[in-house]
């Protein structure tokens, strides 16, 4: 938002021709006297915008000049303010011969003033003031001999974050991370603790993510006040590792402290696991997603500091039980076609291993398919009502990033339909095709 659409003023203006009738008669006769006889009126306005600049601090005083249009005598007879007083605090409207400067603008607020001679104020406004109408006959005389060659327009502006038409409030990320733990082999249980004290402006927690790789049980956030543990939110890692609602009373101020905690185990590692950036390392991440008043806003915190064994001895008991997951909760990551061409259908991602919940166990079977399966893109997998596998693929055409346009219209239409069956109906012990269909569609 720029200044010159909501601070103007419009200015209308009145030209009069006139010429003098000076008809002696008697000196002595009290009748004698000069007439002007009005022979043409003239009304015109005059649009003063400040131009496209935005103040950098509250209470900026800001000038801009317009010359008046004629250097014939001309009446200023109405004025009409269009602004706000949310973005200005006032406007006052000066006439001089000469304006301190002939920029588009300048700082009025500092030595350079409005005019460098002498100033007449002419129109002044402030907190939403209706339009000033002169009454009838009257008006202020700029232009000809009357020593106003200039309209100089001084906006005082306030606050100038509403004027910017700023959000109230931004939105940041603050994220806990562990970057020293270390999960032995065979360890049942390991636990990352993550711990900081909070000294900025408050937040507004709204969101979370957990965020482990393959070994990550539960995932837990906390704000700790004056001792009591608040629940900002918790999770299971092996689940969608989108962001969810946080516990909207688990508000965060100066002086509160910040605590994460992510639960592991080692069962099933032969060797030590660490942190760090590829698939068979770990991470323990938890997001919070907040706002905060934009006066204060800070974009991005972090905290990686190991929480102390103290501090973590009041922990709430829920943060060590792992979170349970179904095998239809599952489902949905072994939809997202990580491995589909020619690798084994039901290869189970790594974040799923070892994930033992409500007595289920879910595992790789490294011999699946008996047979080899002919796939390309898989879109879906389904149980139909024999418990036989659904396979639905794209056969040899590949969707990308260019396959849609932005409009989400499908942009591949010249190579032409499937010739693969791209609907295959398997076996799920052996993995044989009992069915196939969808070619050419």
């Amino acid at each position: 938002t720029t200044l010159s659409t909501p601070l103007q003023l419009l200015l209308l203006l009145q030209i009069i021709n006139e010429y003098q009738d000076n008809a002696r008669t008697d000196p002595n006769n009290c009748m004698s006297r000069t007439k002007q006889v009005v022979t043409n009126t003239h009304n015109f306005s005059i649009d003063i915008r400040m131009p496209g600049v935005v103040p950098t601090r509250s209470d900026s005083y800001l000038c801009m000049a317009v010359p008046v249009p004629t250097i014939q005598d001309a009446y200023v007879v109405d004025f009409l303010p269009v602004a706000s007083m949310d973005t200005a605090h006032h406007m006052l409207l000066y006439g001089c011969q000469t304006p301190a400067s002939y920029n588009s603008y300048w700082d009025c607020g500092s030595t350079q003033g409005t005019c460098e001679d002498d100033a007449s104020i002419l129109y002044a406004w402030a907190r939403n003031a209706p339009p000033t109408k002169l009454p009838t006959d009257v008006g202020f005389r700029v232009g000809g001999n009357s020593r106003v060659s200039y309209f100089v327009l001084q906006i005082h502006y306030g606050d100038v974050n509403a004027f910017r038409g700023e959000q109230p409030f931004i939105a940041g990320m603050y994220l806990l991370m562990s970057m020293d733990t270390v999960i032995l082999p065979g360890k049942r249980v390991t636990n990352a603790d993550i711990a900081c004290d909070y000294t900025s402006y408050p937040i507004h927690p709204f969101a979370f993510r957990t965020h482990t790789h393959h070994l990550g049980k539960v995932v837990s956030g906390y704000r700790i006040r004056d001792g009591k543990w608040t629940l900002i939110g918790r999770q299971s890692p092996l689940l969608p590792q989108a962001f969810y609602a946080a516990n909207k009373d688990a508000d965060i101020k100066y002086g509160d402290t910040v605590a994460a905690r992510c639960v592991f185990s080692g069962e099933g590692r032969t060797s030590k696991t660490y942190i760090g950036g590829t698939s068979d390392d770990e991470m323990c991440n938890f997001y919070i997603m907040y706002y905060m008043d934009s006066k204060h806003a800070v974009p991005f915190m972090n905290c990686m500091e190991t929480g102390s064994k103290e501090l973590f001895r009041h922990i709430p008991a829920e943060a060590n039980v792992p979170i349970p997951v179904s095998p239809e909760q599952m489902m949905p990551m072994m939809h997202t076609g990580h491995r589909t061409e020619n690798k084994s259908l039901l290869e189970t991602n790594r974040a799923d291993e070892e994930v033992l919940n409500q007595g289920y166990h879910v595992e790789e079977v490294p011999t699946w398919p008996e047979s080899y399966l002919q796939l390309g893109q898989v879109s879906g997998l389904a149980l139909d009502s024999d418990d036989n596998l659904v396979i639905f693929h794209r056969g040899d055409h590949r969707w990308g990033v260019n396959s849609f346009d932005n409009q989400a219209i499908y942009q591949q239409m010249s190579l032409g339909p499937i010739q693969q069956s791209t609907i295959l109906v398997v076996d799920p012990v052996k993995g044989r095709v009992l069915k196939a269909s969808g070619r050419n569609m």
